[in-house]
């Protein structure tokens, strides 16, 4: 437990005497006192045990010793990435060949044809169920 054991009393006093301030209107001076000692114990006893636990939550972590190679493995994170110059490569290529070829004509899409409800042919609506069926 690092630190001085003024703030603890510092704060118990200032406990006691909130409580002596307000006490003293309503009790005799006995009763008075009382209540402020016991406030003393009190608020001091809360600042001892909130910087117990501020010293352990906020203590550094202990540096290790010397460490070998082998414990130094995996400890450590590399986010360079080698440079592929294969793949650098392939993507150059690819851009210089689309630029080389010519640009095909404009092809329309061929659909096949709808065909009208009005008059069905079987063999339209047998070729239609097989389709939809996947046969």
């Amino acid at each position: 437990m690092k630190g001085s054991w003024r703030l603890t009393v510092w704060f118990g006093v200032f406990g006691a005497a909130l409580t002596f301030l307000f006490s003293i209107s309503h009790n005799k001076i006995g009763t008075t006192l009382l209540r402020s000692v016991y406030a003393f114990l009190a608020f001091a006893a809360l600042a001892l045990i909130v910087r117990l636990v501020l010293g352990i939550l906020l203590r550094p972590a202990p540096t290790p010793a010397v460490t070998s190679a082998s414990e130094d493995r995996g400890q450590t994170l590399d986010m360079v990435t080698p440079d592929d110059d294969g793949l650098a490569e392939l993507m150059k290529e690819q851009w210089a060949d689309g630029k080389d070829k010519p640009i095909a004509g404009f092809q329309p899409l061929n659909p096949a044809k709808l065909v009208s409800l009005d008059q069905p042919k079987t063999e339209d609506m047998v070729q239609a169920v097989r389709r939809m069926t996947n046969e």
